[in-house]
């Protein structure tokens, strides 16, 4: 490597987002002659900011171009100064994320990047505010369950084995679950040797309900259903771990747990589409959520940056829409390199993963973005944007340009249907997503096309028309039996029917109810709480994103979800963790920031809060397994 990157943010100017300087550094023994500078960053400019030091030629989401105004001399340096951004930097790593230039000889040079460093001296802060814990009985279960009255412990922890042959499957499942999680620490659930487990229906149990009863020669686990038979076992494969692993835990001898989900839906959703991830990847968050009795997946893999679901009807969609790279018509984002990233998942791919949740009693919702966020799709599809209308003359939150689907385009409603028909097709759960967040308020303004069907349509703003158009995704689903799912600006502008709607309430607290005194059934997924990529402490040396400010573990856990809510007509159907891609582009990122916020989110959508404790929650969620 012969550049380097140093970078520096300040305050000022007052009325913007601050200014960055960033400097070259040649390390090398020859001049560089660069033609264009290239960079990723989560700090934003737009056409208000003053750069100095060269010319702008793109900006489009975290990717800026810049044709500089000087050599790099050996040994020297070339600073860029841009002042008058648009979204600061609050930590180190929101600054530039990668950078390098290509040189006049049709060379790329990559430069390795130093973290931001702050003009004002920023406190670095006190890192993650996760204790040892305290725990008032030796009992290795999470979430913790309704009832615990056990009144003996044993010596030592027992395998555990099915009483009958005809419980052989659910525990195998639960064991291979047990075994991919901790492939090196011993066998808590065997089908042939150790203490006997006698399981029963019993439909007077809640819903997906348990109740295990421990006796010194069996345990006997009652359960609603077959999903109370795994969240019963899964319950024993925790509490027999902890105590085979753990000094500080032990297994019953004898008493009983009662236990029964708080909600019907407790969610992880994982954003694939901004950074791509394995399906190795993917099932191992799934075994993850499994064991800490989550069952809904939202797969959001759709998005400005990249479109990763499977498309006979539109083959550009898994060639342009899914490949970032610098002589693309998406560049490359945040962490990417030059050569950016490209990747879907194919049908095979989606069969895996279903059969895989299934097992596990999980259901997966997949969410095809539309009408905002998408860049990529527009890219792939000739025809979706309206000639007359001129370029980059809105920007979206994320810095993409023209991003969103055109209400006043037939073609857009027809590539609409088509790629839901591809998703119900693929899933079959009874709901899809569409999105519907984070469209510009000003977008379609400057659409002939647009402007013409809103005072044909009757409509007065973007809020409006985003509303007609989701009402005819809605029709549509519906005439297929499904139910739509939406972000909560799918309530604007007269929103979308709340019969047979299902909305995801994030940008505050308060939107839960809100939508809910307008009939909407909600989940909730606040960004202050259970977005799992914001950061987690006040410091310069954060990891994260800050738009909804700071949320500690102690915060995640401690946020009630039913504080301040009406008594309807809509109800709270549950609770969703949410993990964004724009900082997580590898399972170690996601590890230093999700955990253990995504067990105070499980906990949160199966136990009381009457039940939950603190202390008890530091020390339990420390055996949680990671990626």
């Amino acid at each position: 490597m012969t550049l380097h990157l140093t970078q520096t943010w300040a305050t000022a100017p007052e009325g913007t987002s601050g200014t960055m300087v960033l400097t070259l550094h040649n390390q090398g023994n020859t001049a560089i002659k660069p033609t264009r500078f290239c960079y990723t960053s989560l700090a934003r400019i737009d056409n208000t900011t003053q750069i100095d030091g060269g010319t702008l030629t793109r900006n489009f989401g975290s990717f800026v171009e810049i044709v500089p105004n000087a050599d790099i001399p050996a040994g020297g340096t070339w600073d860029l100064r841009l002042t008058g951004l648009i979204y600061g930097v609050r930590t180190r790593t929101q600054g530039v994320l990668t950078a390098w230039i290509t040189s006049k000889d049709g060379k790329v040079i990559e430069a390795t990047v130093e973290d931001a460093c702050s003009a004002d001296g920023a406190a670095r802060g006190v890192g993650k505010d996760w204790p040892a814990g305290d725990i008032e009985e030796p009992l290795g279960v999470l979430p913790w369950p309704s009832s615990v009255a056990i009144t003996a412990w044993a010596d030592h922890a027992p395998k555990l084995r099915p009483a009958s042959n005809k419980d052989k499957a659910a525990f195998q499942t639960v064991s291979a679950l047990h075994h991919r999680l901790f492939p090196t620490d011993p066998t808590v659930l065997s089908l042939v040797d150790g203490l006997p487990v006698t399981l029963e229906n019993d439909i007077s149990l809640p819903a997906d309900g348990y109740k295990l009863r421990f006796a010194a020669i069996d345990i006997s686990l009652s359960h609603q259903g077959d999903t109370g038979a795994q969240h019963g076992l899964i319950a024993l494969a925790q509490i027999a771990h902890a105590a085979r692993t753990d000094r500080r835990f032990k297994f019953p001898a004898a008493g009983e747990i009662c236990d029964a989900p708080r909600f019907g839906w407790r969610g992880v959703m994982l954003d694939a589409a901004r950074n791509f991830h394995s399906i190795g990847t993917h099932l191992r968050l799934l075994d993850i959520m499994a064991w800490m009795r989550m069952n809904r997946f939202h797969w959001h893999l759709i998005d400005d940056e990249g479109w990763r679901m499977p498309s006979r009807a539109y083959p550009a969609l898994n060639e342009i829409g899914a490949t970032r790279h610098i002589d693309g018509p998406i560049p490359p984002q945040y962490r990417d390199g030059p050569d950016g990233q490209s990747g879907f998942y194919s049908e095979a791919d989606i069969a895996h993963l279903l059969d895989h949740a299934t097992q596990l009693g999980i259901e997966v919702m997949p969410e095809v973005e539309m009408p905002g966020h998408a860049a990529s799709l527009i890219a792939s599809i000739p025809g979706l944007r309206d000639v007359e209308e001129p370029n980059s003359v809105y920007r979206s939150v994320q810095g993409f340009t023209n991003n969103a689907l055109n209400p006043g385009l037939d073609l857009s409603y027809e590539v609409a249907e088509t790629l839901l028909n591809e998703a119900i097709a693929l899933f079959p759960f009874d709901t899809i997503h569409v999105g519907a967040d984070e469209v510009e308020i000003s977008a379609w303004r400057n659409s002939p096309a647009a402007q013409a069907f809103a005072q044909e349509k009757g409509l007065n703003n973007t809020h409006e028309m985003q509303a007609y158009f989701l009402k005819h995704v809605q029709s549509h689903l519906r005439a297929h039996g499904r139910r739509i799912a939406a972000w909560d600006e799918a309530a604007e502008g007269g929103g979308i029917a709340p019969e047979n709607a299902l909305l995801f309430a994030w940008r505050t607290k308060e939107k839960t109810a809100e939508l809910m005194s307008k009939g909407y059934d909600v989940i909730a997924t606040p960004g202050q709480a259970y977005y799992l990529d914001m950061l987690e402490f006040d410091g310069w040396d954060a990891n994260g994103i800050s738009w909804a400010g700071i949320s500690t573990p102690y915060h995640s856990y401690t946020y009630e979800v039913s504080d301040g809510l009406p008594e309807g007509p809509g109800q709270l159907q549950g609770v969703q963790a949410a993990i964004w891609g724009e900082y997580f582009d590898t399972p170690e990122r996601i590890n230093a920031l999700a955990f253990p916020r995504i067990a105070a989110v499980a906990e949160a959508g199966w136990t009381n809060p009457a039940q939950k404790s603190w202390s008890r929650f530091a020390a339990l969620s420390r055996l949680m397994p990671q990626l």
